[in-house]
């Protein structure tokens, strides 16, 4: 799980992962590349931003699965992160 804390101790490292585990079930538009909560997908750090809904600023990733880009992601949204 993410972990602000640890974030805020060590921004450095959240540009080091390479895939994470989406937390919950993302739905999109055309249904066809919604995201199982669960499921592993590759990262690659963007930037850090401000979330609105969170009020603080958080890595934002993009997101690749079955070879291709998914989208962008705030890292609140992911867990189990790997190196």
């Amino acid at each position: 799980m993410f972990n602000y804390a640890d974030f805020e101790t060590n921004p450095k490292k959240y540009e080091l992962f390479r895939t994470a585990r989406v937390k919950s079930q993302v739905f999109t538009e055309n249904g066809e590349d919604d995201l199982a909560a669960g499921q592993f997908v590759a990262i690659s750090h963007i930037r850090n931003a401000y979330n609105g809904v969170r009020r603080r600023t958080e890595p934002v990733y993009s997101i690749t699965t079955g070879g291709g880009v998914w989208g962008v992601m705030f890292a609140n949204n992911l867990s189990d992160f790997t190196l």
